[in-house]
């Protein structure tokens, strides 16, 4: 079961997210906070320290016109947890709104973000907490 404080952590996060407040959602990281991405979604070296993170963050929210990830539900597991997240966005220059159920993989240390992982299936996102 997630925590109180955990579920918290992650909802002030998914909002700092939704308006794009960089600078509040990194003061909920770690100051060696990790973000990785599947590589067949990027290949790029993941974002290391709150520096890089900030840096790709920046970059990201530079893309979108609107980016509104809303959390569903968390899930404990094997250390981590899994948020479900219902995701609504749109690209600069695009007409076509993106809706997709996504979901992102934590590990919070001393009530602090310390790892992400980004996943396009949920099901895979699952299966890795499994398998560790």
């Amino acid at each position: 079961m997630v925590s109180q404080q955990e579920a918290a952590l992650l909802n002030s996060f998914y909002e700092a997210l939704n308006t794009a407040d960089v600078e509040a959602a990194l003061d909920l990281c770690n100051q060696e906070v990790e973000v990785y991405m599947p590589p067949d979604v990027v290949s790029a070296v993941p974002p290391r320290g709150r520096r890089d993170v900030g840096e790709y963050l920046r970059g990201w929210f530079d893309s979108w016109h609107s980016y509104e990830p809303q959390p569903e539900d968390f899930i404990a597991a094997g250390g981590h947890v899994v948020a479900f997240v219902h995701l609504r966005a749109r690209g600069k220059g695009s007409r076509f709104l993106i809706e997709e159920q996504i979901a992102d993989v934590f590990e919070v240390d001393d009530g602090k973000i310390s790892k992400l992982r980004l996943y396009v299936q949920r099901e895979t996102a699952l299966e890795q907490v499994r398998t560790g």
